[in-house]
């Protein structure tokens, strides 16, 4: 099929898919938008081109997004529309949202390089606290909001716990989609629950991962998933810009993360919203070394081992990856140890072979539109 075709057949799926949810048959639209969303991915995986690609991956996580939110498995029911209210039998979806587990601190001692991004940190969220006095005489606020962005797995999220670290903060880490109701209204109540849970502690921070996921621009849809979302953005802003310290809480910090900065509402990243930009990028030489140090301390090293050689093989590659990647490699040797019932020892042989079937999902060209986005270009 021709990528026109399929492009048709996408369009296809999806208005028969849209129709069949505004007449409440949610099975049969479940059915049309998994293939809309299914086509749209093979749009994606053939395309050449760079924009063609993204474009139609997001659209296929979009329409992904909305079926499991609004045509989930339950037994089929009439979508409820605005103005209407739930009958007794519809249960509400509610959210018990419980901080993350911080048995083992980290601080910015465990996250690899990036200077930069822990000095403008340590300025905008730990000397405010540390500090308090100097703070006030400049009006200087601890707390407020940050967006960190830059590639997958570059290590957004443990630079967020990292901070809750710093500053013994409670840490509630939200997937955004949980955030989202399949009935109208409700996630207001859900917003209203999480800032109410982190403002009975005396620092808090609340983490949005997967920012864009539910804060792309608005489009002018009257009905669909678009209109969802703007229905969504617009309480998300009202909560944003509402919530008010409690008598205990002394440090509110919103953090959101997301690799498609460009796709987010202006509205979110104004000033005074999550106006603090924070470009979280691939690790430089100094931190793959400290990593590749870290993921082979204490283990049997072969004599052949060249630490300098492996931290050059993974430049370009994401925290997340180097991590994974240094994992296979221990993992070979130990993979042979059980087979020869001796010791074997990690030796570059074991990094050719792993590098060698491992492929980088962050290619230079994505790090230049971070880096033009870093620079002013917002498209």
């Amino acid at each position: 099929m021709s990528t026109v075709m399929q492009v048709e057949a996408y369009k296809s799926f999806y208005e028969q898919g849209m129709s069949a949810y505004d007449c409440g048959d949610v099975l049969k639209a479940r059915e049309l938008l998994l293939k809309a969303a299914e086509m749209a991915n093979e749009i994606s995986t053939k395309s050449v081109s760079y924009q063609v690609k993204t474009e139609y991956r997001n659209i296929a996580m979009k329409i992904l997004n909305f079926v499991k939110t609004k045509c989930g498995n339950e037994p089929q029911k009439k979508a409820v529309k605005s103005g209407e209210t739930k009958s007794s039998g519809d249960e509400e979806k509610t959210t018990n949202f419980q901080p993350v587990n911080n048995d083992e601190k980290i601080t910015f001692e465990d996250v690899a390089g990036l200077q930069e991004v822990k000095e403008e940190i340590e300025f905008k969220v730990l000397n405010p606290l540390k500090n308090p006095e100097l703070a006030k005489k400049y009006k200087i606020n601890a707390g407020g909001k940050l967006l960190l962005y830059g590639p997958p797995g570059t290590g957004k999220t443990f630079i967020a716990r990292a901070i809750a670290g710093e500053v013994d903060a409670v840490f509630y880490s939200i997937n955004c989609q949980d955030l989202i109701s399949k009935y109208m209204g409700e996630s207001s109540k859900q917003l209203d629950k999480l800032f109410e849970t982190a403002l009975k502690n005396e620092r808090a921070i609340i983490f949005f991962d997967e920012f864009d996921s539910i804060a792309t621009k608005r489009e002018s849809s009257s009905g669909g998933v678009d209109a969802e979302m703007s229905r969504f953005v617009a309480t998300f802003l009202t909560k944003v810009d509402g919530f008010t310290k409690s008598k205990t809480n002394k440090m509110l910090l919103l953090i959101a993360a997301t690799n498609r900065p460009w796709a987010l509402d202006n509205a979110m990243i104004r000033g005074g919203r999550f106006d603090t930009h924070i470009y979280v990028s691939v690790p430089d030489s100094n931190a793959r070394r400290f990593m590749v140090e870290k993921a082979f301390r204490d283990v049997p090293m072969n004599s052949n081992f060249d630490y300098a050689k492996l931290t050059e093989m993974l430049d370009g590659f994401g925290g997340g990856d180097i991590v994974a990647i240094c994992e296979k490699i221990r993992l070979k040797a130990y993979k042979k140890s059980i087979r020869t019932g001796v010791e074997e020892k990690v030796s570059m042989e074991d990094c050719y072979d792993v590098l060698a079937k491992h492929h980088n999902v962050i290619t230079r060209e994505e790090i230049e539109r971070f880096e033009n986005f870093q620079n002013g270009d917002m498209d």
